[in-house]
């Protein structure tokens, strides 16, 4: 039954829309209706978050140490490499025992370098080294690790000091 003109508008979940042909209902600022304007922004947060998906967890790649384990007094750097396909806002950063480098140490004997980045395809490749002015004994005792954070996820890699070589055994002569 068309009572013309001055029907009632049609209740609808995202407002009011007017039953009049080719009225097409409320409009928003774009002249898109108004339930498409509220579902512009769901469907963008849909596209970011299944384009987050495609993005590389963050992961350590490299640990570069010493081929041989650190005499007393040596200036070492350990290297950590990772990637991230988020990286500003990913953390690449060193910790002592699970504290920060820069607490266990405030005499800045082993302290952090700065961050490294490079830019490759959709994240990018970063670095930090680990820096000892003076390795002695007591750093082969301390358990540090690199650690990589960022939204999508964490990675971590522990030191592992190479075993020092044995000494050798002198032989005794029996003539």
């Amino acid at each position: 039954m068309d009572t013309g003109p001055n029907r009632a508008p049609l209740l609808h979940p995202w407002g009011p829309m007017d039953a009049r042909p080719g009225a097409g209902g409320t409009h928003g600022p774009l002249g898109l209706p108004a339930w498409l304007l509220l579902l512009l922004p769901c469907w963008a947060l849909a596209l970011l978050c299944a384009g987050a998906m495609a993005l590389q967890l963050p992961t350590i790649t490299i640990l570069r140490m010493p081929a041989e384990a650190p005499r007393p007094g040596e200036s070492v750097t350990v290297s950590c490499e990772a990637t991230s396909g988020l990286p500003e806002l990913t953390l690449l950063y060193w910790l002592g025992n699970s504290s920060f480098v820069e607490s266990l140490y405030p005499d800045g004997a082993v302290h952090e370098g700065t961050v490294q980045e490079e830019l490759r395809g959709s994240g990018a490749a970063l670095r930090r080294d680990l820096h000892f002015s003076s390795f002695n004994t007591q750093h082969l005792l301390t358990n540090f690790t690199c650690v990589v954070l960022s939204p999508l996820g964490v990675d971590t890699r522990e030191v592992r000091w190479p075993q020092p070589a044995p000494a050798p055994v002198e032989s005794g002569g029996l003539g």
